[in-house]
């Protein structure tokens, strides 16, 4: 099929103006999106850390009962979760939010790693867990560098 006249002609600059558009409302909406999901990712995984230093404090005991396997799902869906958004926004790996998110990622992920083998453990130990509650800091010390990229970086 082929288009012909005057009307065709025009019809291209239009349809690029409008690609451009909508590649800049795009881009503006990613920015805005990468912000609220780097800043609820961090917000969940230092309140997951918060809870799971709680557990270790409580020594993994809940209303007389061990917390169990399937319980401790929740956190490591999370670690999941922001580990999917952190290669989803890859394109942002030189943003210093973005690294900082993996390092708090990062260790996340070794305080989960410590606080399960506490947990498998089943016995106090004061000295591991003063080590777990060190690693929690560790987290939140990430968290807030996090917090603190994303708010230079709305400036």
């Amino acid at each position: 099929m082929r288009i012909e006249g005057k009307r065709a002609g025009r019809i291209r600059p239009a349809l690029v103006l409008l690609a451009g558009a909508a590649i800049v409302c795009a881009t503006a909406c990613y920015s805005s999106n990468y912000r609220k999901e780097l800043a609820a990712n961090t917000d969940l995984i230092s309140e997951l850390a918060d809870k799971l230093a709680d557990y270790c404090q409580a020594g993994f005991t809940i209303d007389k009962r061990q917390v169990s396997s399937e319980e401790m799902g929740e956190f490591y869906y999370a670690l999941k979760k922001a580990r999917g958004l952190s290669a989803a926004t890859a394109r942002a790996s030189a943003r210093a939010s973005h690294r900082d998110f993996d390092a708090m990622l990062d260790a996340y992920a070794a305080f989960l790693r410590s606080a399960d083998e506490y947990r498998l453990a089943a016995h106090p130990d004061p000295g591991r867990l003063a080590a777990l509650i060190a690693q929690r800091r560790t987290v939140e010390n990430a968290a807030a560098r996090v917090r603190a990229d994303l708010a230079r970086e709305d400036g």
